[in-house]
């Protein structure tokens, strides 16, 4: 008998795309990837690492997807809300609601 491989339960599956959602911001995604394996899996030492060489906002970016992947990292909304640009708060919020479609405002895509 052979075992069956594990497969990622919903939510966790939804976390990472909510993450790698943010991570593909077009001011994101040409650094980003590099740290990002075939199947989705994300270095986050060696990514939040070469962030902080980037811009406060990009650095807040890569904190927040690792925050919706993994609950780990120590982003605050106020400080997201306060330094973002609009289209990449916007980016977080789309992602949150890829996490949380159950809670996405009425209209978005659930």
């Amino acid at each position: 008998m052979t075992a069956q491989p594990v497969r990622p339960t919903e939510t966790a599956s939804r976390e990472r795309a909510a993450a790698l959602h943010v991570l593909r911001a077009p001011c994101l995604w040409t650094r980003a990837r590099r740290f990002i394996g075939d199947a989705g899996e994300v270095d986050w030492l060696r990514l939040e690492l070469a962030a902080g060489h980037w811009s406060w906002g990009d650095w807040l970016l890569v904190c927040a997807a690792h925050d919706l992947d993994d609950g780990t990292a120590t982003t605050g909304l106020r400080q997201l809300c306060d330094t973002l640009a609009p289209h990449a708060l916007r980016r977080v919020l789309e992602a949150i609601a890829i996490l949380r479609p159950d809670a996405a405002p009425k209209g978005w895509s659930r």
